[in-house]
């Protein structure tokens, strides 16, 4: 029995099968940052058959980590106003998708889930009472922010394949086909709005805004003669263009009921957008 068990004794020892490693790399990082689908206002039904969410109703990001922590606290990001855009960027799992070339409204939702899995679904911030203009700290769930919905045949719109949508207008009686804005197109708009303001000019929101989204009118697409169209616009059909428009752009409901402890005002609210938003310790 003894030369049995020395002879066991120096045989290579036989790998645990039982023990999970403790010092391997692997185990380091099997906590691996989770991943969640946000489901898209937009529901992929608004973006070119070349754009990567094409009839995609749904985009997977990352939860926020320390990286993304440090984008959003870069001063020099700050200054540019591109942090959060960089977040987004950074969170996205599909990176042949960038946020410039996303929809506003789709934007919003992946910008309202990053928050959450960040620093959670509650979100504090000062509201002013409608009624009253008194202000009063609101607490905010942005787990009951649900997407607006779209209509799948909305009246008077015509919903094309390629993402634009058509409608004609009751004053000119012209056809028009029109895209919804990016993030990228917002931004430009904005820059331009600044740009005019520093140089005292007119501000042509409006104007540009319609110039922006309007691809062809009565199959025209020549972008001088669009822009030439749009200052020639009858009222009339600006207003029912801007109505049209705010119909079929996909969003976030940022609306919540709302009470007011000073006047017992009970209504809705806009959830407003500030600082605390991502940056809820400043």
């Amino acid at each position: 029995m003894a030369r049995r068990n020395n002879a066991d004794r120096l045989k290579p020892p036989k790998p645990d099968t039982t023990t999970p490693a403790t010092n391997t790399t692997d185990d380091l990082f099997s906590f691996v940052s989770p991943t969640e689908f946000v489901a898209l206002p937009s529901e992929g039904r608004f973006y070119p058959p070349t754009h990567p969410l094409h009839n995609v109703d749904t985009v997977e990001i990352r939860h926020m980590t320390a990286q993304e922590e440090d984008i959003l606290t870069s001063e020099a990001l700050l200054k540019k106003g591109v942090a959060i855009n960089r977040m987004i960027d950074s969170v996205l799992v599909d990176k042949s998708i960038r946020v410039n070339d996303l929809l506003l409204g789709d934007k919003n939702a992946i910008l309202i889930a990053a928050r959450i899995s960040g620093f959670g679904p509650l979100y504090e911030v000062d509201t002013t009472c409608p009624a009253c203009k008194e202000s009063a700290t609101t607490v905010f769930n942005l787990e009951e922010m649900k997407p607006t919905v779209l209509p799948k045949k909305p009246k008077g719109i015509t919903l094309l394949d390629n993402g634009h949508f058509a409608t004609t207008l009751p004053k000119s009686q012209v056809t028009v086909t029109l895209r919804l804005l990016t993030t990228g197109d917002e931004e430009r708009l904005m820059k331009n709005t600044e740009m005019k303001k520093k140089v005292k000019k007119i501000p042509s929101g409006l104007t540009d805004l319609l110039k922006t989204i309007i691809v062809s009118a009565n199959d025209h697409t020549d972008r001088a003669t669009l822009e030439k169209f749009v200052e020639m616009m009858p009222l009339p059909d600006v207003s029912y263009l801007r109505k049209r428009y705010e119909q079929v752009k996909p969003d976030m409901d940022v609306k919540f009921d709302f009470e007011c402890p000073a006047c017992d005002h009970v209504g809705k609210v806009v959830m407003p957008m500030t600082a605390n938003f991502f940056w809820p310790d400043r």
